[in-house]
């Protein structure tokens, strides 16, 4: 093949090709997290980030009753839906969130199994800070996503992961001030 052909054949591969080859980054990385734990970070899709944010449903849009036309029409003014709208972006953040914790970060060390940390977030439920009962505490997986996200993932690390996922910093910056009730955010 001449130095002219092969030229041709270069110009004519998809852009997608080069944009990959110009972005790649390693499907594994192995850290230390800030928290001292070590853990394997993966990229966690878009599309199931996107499947775990959609599962929460806008509030349905309140109406009233327009005297003028006798009829009920939409208020999406209504104080008490624009409050119930910023609370739903709020739980989309944090289970945006949750994704990147649960698929992103794979401990390598176990979980201390003296369960001094479990005994410390049951305090603060016992104090009306955190809400544990959705949890089943004989589940492996529940156990492993609690401690992730309340003890081995800070918030620093969890900007880590959404940058190694491809997540603009802008997006996980907004979205880390909703983590562990930063900026009044809940931490359920």
């Amino acid at each position: 093949m001449t130095d002219e052909v092969s030229k041709q054949m270069e110009a004519t591969k998809s852009p997608a090709v080069q944009v990959k080859k110009d972005n790649d980054r390693p499907e594994v990385a192995i850290v230390t997290l800030s928290t001292g734990y070590r853990a394997k970070l993966s990229a966690v899709s878009a599309s199931l980030i996107g499947d775990v944010t959609s599962m929460i449903k806008n509030p349905p849009v309140p109406t009233w009753h327009n005297e003028d036309k006798d009829r009920d029409e939409p208020n999406p003014g209504d104080p008490s839906y624009i409050v119930a709208l910023a609370d739903t972006e709020r739980r989309r953040g944090e289970a945006a969130m949750d994704a990147l914790i649960m698929f992103g970060v794979e401990l390598i060390d176990p979980i201390p199994e003296d369960g001094k940390w479990l005994k410390k977030l049951k305090f603060m439920e016992k104090r009306g800070l955190l809400l544990l009962s959705a949890y089943d505490m004989n589940d492996p997986d529940d156990v492993e996503f609690l401690f992730k996200r309340y003890i081995a993932v800070s918030a620093d690390d969890l900007i880590t992961v959404g940058k190694f996922s491809g997540i603009r910093g802008d997006d996980v910056t907004s979205a880390e001030a909703s983590f562990r009730g930063n900026a009044g955010g809940d931490t359920n």
